[in-house]
């Protein structure tokens, strides 16, 4: 009984972490569209807590919105219509590689790769969304400074 309450009580805690904090509005299941630019990504972090992720969004008035990583992988494979160039790869978020989706098949091309924790914040202008079920949440700041 004792461990069922642990257990419980653990799920709890991670259930409340996985809100929103005060000041931001929860897009649960969203994430940035494979298709867009990514030319308003401001920053990229890897492995972070959520509550770290909230702490560097706060600190930075430059950020409107962060996307957190809380499946195991997230592959964004790029579209081949999408150009890829300084302005849209500068923090490095796109390789050419082969990959391989949950769902078993395989592709090769230019994707973006995120882990659990891992996390990118953006500014408004570029903003596109797309689902992104059991795999990352998008945080908006509600109270911009």
């Amino acid at each position: 009984m004792k461990y069922k309450f642990l257990i419980a009580c653990a799920i709890l805690s991670q259930t409340i972490n996985l809100q929103a904090k005060e000041g931001f509005k929860l897009n649960k299941d969203i994430a940035q569209y494979k298709g867009a630019s990514f030319e308003n990504a401001l920053r990229v972090e890897r492995n972070i807590s959520l509550d770290e992720a909230f702490a560097i969004a706060e600190s930075d008035s430059d950020i409107d919105y962060f996307v957190y990583t809380k499946g195991r992988m997230m592959v964004l494979e790029v579209p081949s219509d999408v150009k890829l160039d300084e302005n849209s790869n500068y923090l490095n978020l796109a390789s050419k590689r082969g990959y391989k989706f949950n769902n078993g098949s395989v592709g090769y091309g230019y994707c973006r790769i995120f882990r659990h924790g891992d996390v990118v914040f953006f500014k408004n202008e570029g903003k596109w969304f797309g689902s992104a079920p059991g795999l990352a949440d998008t945080y908006l700041k509600i109270n911009k400074n």
